[in-house]
Parts: structure tokens; sequence; C-alpha cells
């Protein structure tokens, strides 16, 4: 699998700081998989940045991290596909080798073999110096037995290894997606308890009777939405002892859609206009929590759109 490659924040000497805050890349890192950095603190690493920059910055790294885990899984499966066959291929043609070394010179041996599905055959043949052995792609190739056992033996170990070192790397990449998931809630946190903080400390601008905060609303005991000027959040809750791995939260600029293990637990048109860079999700407790970023400082009516 290719090296990971990351796009610096922005191209200020700030930028390329808070980027190496989050993750780490050295050369002998295995499989150029970056090293998620936890943030120990996160007021450091929001500083000249809002937080919600950081956190989009995360889930970028949390979707490569989940790209690459989803390319490991894939190669791993194949191997593991082709090593039974492999082993079996070596076996034979071991056992031709010991047939060869045991028959006497034109000694014909019987073999039983498989013509069709269930129905197997028995055949005669002298021994051979020779076997041939499927390359793939419908290509077959003919090879002395020295050269089979040699070609055999060299493919069946290097596939063993190959396996061992992507299952380390899965192991490493869990640890890696587990290490950026804390990254972002911690952050997403941060970010609403300043926002609080700013709002007591009468910061903000006071919105205007059109962009005052609105209670949270229950939508049929689905979930529960609250607004402000600038910003909208949703609460939905997830069956009991759901994980935030079994969750998908798709945020596109006019719709919204939340899936616990393939299940919709919220979907459809959004009101109005989201900026998805700037929205955010994550799990606290047994509901899942989203940040939506206005695209522009209207009140919305209502949270989906009621024309869906």
């Amino acid at each position: 699998m290719a090296g990971y490659s990351a796009s610096p924040l922005d191209n200020t000497p700030a930028g390329a700081l808070v980027e190496a805050q989050l993750f780490k890349k050295n050369d002998d890192q295995k499989r150029g998989i970056p090293e998620a950095i936890f943030i120990d603190n996160v007021e450091a690493i929001c500083a000249g940045h809002e937080p919600t920059h950081i956190v989009g910055k995360l889930q970028d790294l949390h979707s490569k991290y989940q790209y690459m885990q989803s390319s490991l899984t894939a190669q791993r499966a194949s191997l593991k596909q082709k090593l039974p066959d492999i082993s079996a291929a070596f076996e034979t043609v071991n056992h031709l080798v010991d047939r060869k070394e045991k028959a006497q010179e034109d000694e014909a041996t019987e073999y039983t073999y498989q013509l069709a599905d269930c129905v197997w055959s028995k055949a005669s043949a002298p021994p051979s110096n020779s076997v041939c052995l499927w390359l793939g792609a419908n290509c077959m190739l003919e090879y002395t037995l020295d050269e089979a056992v040699e070609l055999l033996r060299t493919n069946e170990s290097n596939a063993r290894v190959t396996l061992k070192s992507l299952e380390e790397d899965m192991a490493f990449l869990r640890d890696q997606i587990t290490t950026t998931e804390v990254n972002i809630a911690r952050t997403h946190n941060f970010g609403v308890k300043q926002r609080q903080l700013a709002k007591e400390r009468g910061e903000e601008a006071k919105p205007t009777p059109a962009a005052a905060i609105t209670a949270a609303q229950p939508s049929s005991g689905a979930y529960t939405w609250k607004q402000e000027a600038e910003e909208v959040e949703v609460s939905v809750p997830t069956p009991s002892g759901a994980q935030k791995s079994d969750v998908k939260v798709t945020i596109l600029a006019d719709s919204l859609k939340v899936e616990h293990l393939g299940k919709v637990l919220l979907q459809g048109s959004l009101a109005g206009k989201v900026s998805p860079n700037g929205s955010t999700w994550t799990m606290t407790g047994s509901k899942v929590e989203i940040t939506l970023e206005k695209a522009e400082q209207t009140q919305w009516a209502s949270l989906m759109d009621s024309s869906d």
C-alpha cells in the first residue's frame, strides 16, 4: 500500500506546527502509516485556530486511517485465500518428488483426480521430472520438480511473512484510529465549552430576534435539536451498547444521515444549508451529538425540510 501523504493545515508556520501536533511520520514507520499523537493540551493546539477547524483536520486524518484499514483488510483476506492454495500445491509437488524417488524406471503410478463435481477418475502416469503450475490470469508454466519445490517454498514463506506483517500493521492502525477518535471528541467538547463561556461573558454578538436560540425540540422521539445564530446542534439516541465504530454520520450541504450498523436512525433534507467542513459529530454516552455549521445565519423553522 502506498505511503500516507497529508496536506498541511495552511501555509503558515502556525499551521505547520498544528499539523506536527496531530501526527508524526517517521521514515522507519511501518508501511508509511503516520502515528497519531494524543492531544494532551487541547487548549494549546487550538490557540490561533477554531476548534471546529482542528476537528475537521482530525476527521480528515481519521478518514484516511479508515481507508488504510479497508485496504489492509482486503489484502489480508486475499492472502488468506491464496495461502491454502500455495500450501496444497507445495504438498502435491512434494508428493510427486517422493513418488518419483521411490518408483522404478518407467513404472507407472496410479492417480485419482477430480473429473467434475462429485465425479472422480483414475489414471496411470509414468514418473516425470516436470510439473505445470498455475500462475494466475489463466497462465500455466512448466517447471522441473526441483524448481517447483523451491518456487512454492519461497512463495509460501513470503506469504506467511506478509500476512504476519499485515496483522501487525492492522493492530497498529487500530490504535491510531482510537487515538484520533479520542482527539476528535476532546477537541469537539473543548469547542462547545469555549462557545458556552463566550456566551456567558457576553463576548459573542447579541443575536437578532430572527437568530435567537431555539430550545431543544423533540421530533417523534427520533432526535432533539436546537439552534443558535451560527450553528445547529442535533442529538440522536442510539441503541443501548452502541459503539462509535458502529455509527456512520453523513453530513452534506443540504442533508443529514445517521446510521447504526446499517440501520438509518435519521435521514432527510435539512431546512437550511450547512458547511460540511465546519460541521462535526461525536458520541456522548448513548447519543450521537452533531454540530452543524450554518452556511448562512438565518433562523430555521425546523431541522428537516417539511416538504420531504
